[in-house]
């Protein structure tokens, strides 16, 4: 552990604390809006901008692992998300944030006993004739010791931290301001409802303090897969258990992201990948409740029986914390299978049907737009495995329907905060575990069984038979279209038929842009002017205020309902 990871969270006054939270977003947005929104969308600073943003967001990474590990709370939970994301973040900002996984600072044994001995209200030699003080795993909100109970049963006894319910509030109060002055940003107020979302996320993080809770989900978890004995919950000890005490079994396994060892013990990575994957598609599509923060820390993995003839092991997967969990309503649990089932069979409509259902689409959705845009998707990402995915021609891809997603109305829904969390931290371990892992060969038979569950295989089968009869027609066709197309060509009758709603979109653009170089003109016409009657002590004030609010106004970036 290094003496960075090593330093434990200080008490810091409650003002204090919300200064910095506040003040490190208030800098990370202010850098976002200044180098990526307003001066790398210039072409003559974009080059700079681009070649200097790794290295600059690894420094924010920096610091936000610094902060974290000095006030603990909240702000280590976020960084522990941010660090599975190595599908979308650079390897040098994940690295600098993956400390946080399982490298928490711990809590004085002294202050942790303590709150042991106040909570099972008797002493600790009472309870468990073996308790080690020093602690096997540290958490944002508490740490793990190893017991026995009087039986010898080897038990895992997770202690809260002193003083965290007081930082979470300060935590939580820091992201409530900042959330609620985010959203006078046009665009970010048009996609989402910050403050709503940030009232989820506490509520779901106040509910993680009450370990009795924990133990209720880890039962139901349990109960859910019963039947796959590929999973595996651990017991839980209700009678030494308390709101801010939890004892639960002891589990040996191997961290989800230790390749070497997952190798050494001859581990099928892609089918563990395959399987953690299919798990979450049983919990969002099935059981309406899922385990929210899937972290690599939260689950090992255990080889079991005996190895197979291709000379890999079989395995079971352990789900551990189940602190933060949340559930899907059936509404919104039938739209995501449905939106599913659509990219699986590559259907646009079904697509948006389904997102229509679970709520990520504004009313006044345009709908050609946004197949147009689903289709340029299919093209770039259908049937590419996950490393074929982190190599797809990015700018081509924007470029191809960059236009169309700034003016989609999409919006993300309070009830799918914490389902794109767990989602996103799944994609980026099993990423980690195989990049040649196909999501959409996976899913298929997921698809499949949805449609066959839900419309008893008639919407299937109707389906299959429409495609055919549509296949045939088409192919039937294609000899006289083909003649009518060469007689037209040679006779010179061949029209083309321009996107007049692109057209239009394309003078709309070249217009602003005409009329913000104009306004950026007259700007520094009244800087200059100013400044050469400053040399004659006939300037004017008023001129440095137009001038200047002249040239922010034409760099600004229009959210679009100004467009």
């Amino acid at each position: 552990m290094s003496e960075r990871s090593a330093r434990r969270p200080r008490h810091i006054p409650r003002r204090r604390r919300f200064g910095r939270i506040a003040w490190f977003f208030v800098r990370l947005v202010a850098h976002i809006i200044i180098w990526d929104l307003v001066l790398g969308r210039r072409a003559w600073f974009r080059w700079y901008a681009d070649r200097t943003r790794e290295q600059r967001y690894q420094s924010f990474a920096r610091r936000f692992r610094d902060l974290a590990l000095d006030l603990g709370g909240v702000m280590i939970k976020l960084g522990q998300f941010a660090s599975t994301r190595v599908d979308i973040l650079p390897p040098t900002v994940v690295g600098e944030l993956s400390g946080l996984q399982d490298e928490v600072p711990p809590v004085e044994s002294e202050r942790i006993l303590a709150t042991l001995t106040a909570e099972l209200k008797r002493p600790i030699a009472a309870v468990f004739p073996f308790f080690d003080a020093q602690p096997v795993a540290a958490a944002s909100f508490g740490q793990v010791h190893q017991a026995r109970l009087d039986d010898g049963t080897l038990v895992a006894v997770k202690v809260q931290r002193p003083n965290i319910e007081e930082y979470v509030q300060v935590d939580l109060a820091a992201l409530r301001w900042v959330a609620s002055w985010m959203q006078y940003y046009g665009p970010i107020r048009r996609r989402m409802d910050l403050p709503a979302l940030t009232e989820e996320f506490a509520r779901i993080t106040l509910r993680e303090l009450d370990y009795r809770l924990e133990a209720d989900h880890a039962d139901r978890f349990r109960r859910n897969f019963a039947n796959d004995p590929a999973v595996y919950v651990p017991q839980m000890y209700r009678a030494f258990s308390t709101r801010r005490v939890l004892t639960m079994e002891w589990i040996e396994g191997i961290k989800i992201t230790d390749y070497a060892a997952l190798d050494a013990v001859h581990i099928d990575r892609l089918a563990l990948a395959e399987k953690l994957y299919l798990t979450y598609l049983q919990q969002c599509f099935t059981d309406g409740f899922f385990h929210a923060d899937p972290h690599p820390g939260n689950m090992f993995v255990r080889p079991i029986g005996t190895r197979q003839p291709d000379g890999h092991q079989p395995f079971m997967i352990t789900f551990l914390d189940f602190g933060m969990v949340d559930e899907i309503p059936p509404r919104v649990m039938e739209g995501l299978a449905q939106a599913a089932a659509g990219i699986v069979f590559r259907d646009a409509q079904r697509i948006i049907d389904g997102s229509r259902q679970v709520g990520t689409l504004m009313a006044d959705v345009n709908e050609t737009q946004l197949r147009q845009a689903i289709e340029v998707w299919f093209s770039y990402t259908y049937g590419r495995t996950l490393r074929e995915l982190q190599e797809i021609d990015v700018e081509g891809f924007v470029g191809g329907i960059g236009d169309i997603l700034y003016d989609l109305p999409f919006q993300l829904p309070q009830s799918l905060l914490f389902l794109g969390r767990a989602v996103g931290v799944v994609g980026g371990v099993a990423t980690g575990l195989a990049p040649e892992f196909d999501i959409f060969a996976t899913t298929r038979p997921f698809a499949l069984r949805f449609i066959r569950e839900r419309g008893s295989g008639r919407e299937l089968r109707e389906r299959l038979a429409t495609e055919g009869r549509e296949l045939l027609t088409d192919l039937s066709r294609i000899p006289h279209q083909a003649a009518l197309f060469y007689t037209r060509a040679a006779r010179g009758d061949l029209q083309v038929r321009p996107d007049l709603t692109r057209v239009e979109r394309g003078l709309r653009g070249l217009e602003r842009l005409m009329t913000r170089t104009m306004v950026t003109i007259a700007g520094s016409a009244m800087l200059i002017t100013n400044a050469i009657l400053q040399a004659s002590a006939s300037s004017s004030t008023w001129l440095w205020w137009v001038g200047g609010g002249l040239i922010v106004w034409a760099l600004w970036p229009r959210p679009s309902w100004l467009r």
